[in-house]
This record gives structure tokens, sequence and C-alpha cells, in this order.
């Protein structure tokens, strides 16, 4: 079974599928080699590649769909990524533009998508029973991110993955339906 992505609306952001409008500044940063340093693309980053992805239905399937972080006066900020792992989970991720790095804005977005893949059905959401983030451990900024967003550590695979010629560890974060809704009861709660 498969969602359409939503549409979600933050103090900041307009969190929303990935459109034709959005493929230079998306293909822009994942170009940047910062950005790309840690990510599972390869590099160069064909226009071509992100104009096909922008065309497909964003969808909560087995494959990554991208949702756009639209800033103010429709400015690209950067993409969340999610795809469905199992029954009732989910493997998210995000991407930022690095201008953008350090202002929130993925800590927003990624928060926002939280709340609607954990929202039961009858609410509209995915009612997810748990949600999941992988990452190079050296990506320091992003586990800080996971970690702002109240992802557990769960552990770290060693030399789990072939990336950029050599092998990766492979750091594994995650949180449940139970302990989002924790914590959006009891949010001063650590």
């Amino acid at each position: 079974m498969s969602l359409t992505l939503p549409t979600l609306h933050t103090a900041r952001l307009t969190v929303r599928p990935l459109n034709l409008a959005d493929v230079p500044a998306f293909t822009a940063y994942h170009n940047d080699p910062e950005v790309a340093l840690y990510q599972s693309w390869d590099m160069p980053y064909p226009l071509a590649r992100a104009e096909a992805l922008a065309r497909e239905i964003q969808v909560l399937t087995s494959e990554w769909a991208t949702l756009t972080l639209e800033g103010e006066g429709g400015v690209v900020l950067g993409n969340l990524s999610v795809r469905r792992t199992s029954h009732r989970t989910a493997e998210v991720g995000f991407t930022l533009a690095r201008a953008e790095w350090g202002r929130g804005y993925a800590h927003e977005g990624l928060t926002a998508l939280l709340g609607w893949l954990f929202e039961d059905k009858s609410a509209g959401g995915a009612d997810l029973h748990r949600v999941h983030a992988s990452l190079d451990p050296r990506n320091a900024r992003s586990a800080a991110l996971l970690t702002r967003a109240n992802f557990r550590f769960e552990g770290c695979s060693l030399a789990a993955y072939w990336h950029r010629q050599s092998w990766t560890d492979d750091a594994h974060y995650a949180m449940l339906q139970s302990e989002w809704h924790t914590q959006q009861e009891h949010p001063d709660h650590d």
C-alpha cells in the first residue's frame, strides 16, 4: 500500500513533494562536494536524474521519495527523503544546501515529517510504528540533528557498506511511534 506524501507547513517552511521548478537548486546542492561528502549518490549529480525524480509521483513506498524544504519566497533550502522499509516502518534522510546549515531548517522539516509519519490514519497520517535513519558516523552534523529530533542511537555496524572507494561504518538511529507520542505529550521531558 502506498500513500501520497503530504504538503506540510511549519513556522518557516513548506514541506512538499519535489517538483520540476525545484530541480536547478536541488541539483546545485547535490553537486556541492561538502554536502555530498557522506551521501550515497555519485558525483556529479546529473540534472536529468533530478528531473526524472521530480516527475515521479512522490509516494511512501519502498523506493525513496523526496520532499522539498521550501523557505520564504519559495527558496529551495534542501530536501527530506523517505521510504517504507517493512510493515509500518520507514527510513528517513535529509539533505540541506550548505548555505542553510545551522539554521534549524532540517530539524523543523524532519519534525513535521515525523508528525505525519506517526500520526494515526484517521487523522490523515501514515500511522507508522517505527522510523529509522542511518548515516556515516563521521557525519557529526547529521548525528546531532537526529539526536536533537529525539532519535535513539541503536548502534553502529562496522565497515558495513562500500562508499566512495572504501568500506564505511553505518550508525543506526530510530524512534518508535510510542516514543513520538510521549514526546508530544511531555515536550520538556528528556
